[in-house]
């Protein structure tokens, strides 16, 4: 569940917030909420997974540090896909609006609107909770996470690509500029 949730965490906090420092911290304390009752979930065996996933936390046979790297893992991709899309959508803001006051109040409005769509994910969970008779055994993770999975690896690659485009259109739409606001200095050798 926390990829997927992780994606779509990311896409508010960088439609919303256009500064990416700003889009990245707006995603970290929904998705450790998520991150928190899916560990729950897993623990009490309501989850696909058994509850040997998440207790103890050690490495090897039945050892659990292993979901706890994965969720990480995704928490920092869901993370940089929020700062590369506020990275991507503060390119179309004009220069005199990119720090301003409204900054603040967009990540308001994005961590509000996370905050919501979280809460109402976790009270539908909830409400669904029923002890599983049969856990998962081969480990693998349900459709949901396949999916958000794959959305989280392509995001980052694409979006990436993307800004990365950008900053060079950007810098050779730039250096041309500079070259001309250069100013020549005239050298001893030359008078």
């Amino acid at each position: 569940m926390t990829p997927i949730v992780g994606f779509f965490l990311a896409l508010i906090a960088g439609w919303f917030v256009r500064d990416p420092k700003r889009a990245a911290a707006t995603v970290v304390i929904p998705y450790l909420a998520v991150t928190a009752v899916q560990t729950w979930d897993i623990a009490n065996g309501y989850g696909i997974s058994p509850p040997d996933t998440v207790t103890p936390l050690t490495m090897g046979g039945n050892g659990s540090l292993p979901y706890y790297v994965v969720q990480l893992v995704f928490g920092l991709l869901a993370t940089g896909i929020a700062a590369e899309l506020a990275a991507l959508r503060r390119r179309t803001l004009p220069a005199d609006q990119r720090t301003s006051a409204a900054a603040w109040q967009r990540a308001a409005v994005a961590t509000a609107i996370e905050a919501t769509g979280v809460l109402v994910l976790l009270v539908a969970c909830m409400s669904r909770f029923a002890l599983v008779a049969h856990h998962s055994s081969s480990g693998s993770p349900p459709l949901q996470g396949l999916i958000g999975m794959l959305l989280c690896v392509v995001g980052i690659v694409a979006l990436g690509i993307a800004v990365i485009r950008g900053r060079r259109a950007d810098l050779a739409a730039a250096t041309p500029a500079m070259a001309a606001a250069k100013p020549t200095t005239v050298t001893s050798g030359d008078r």
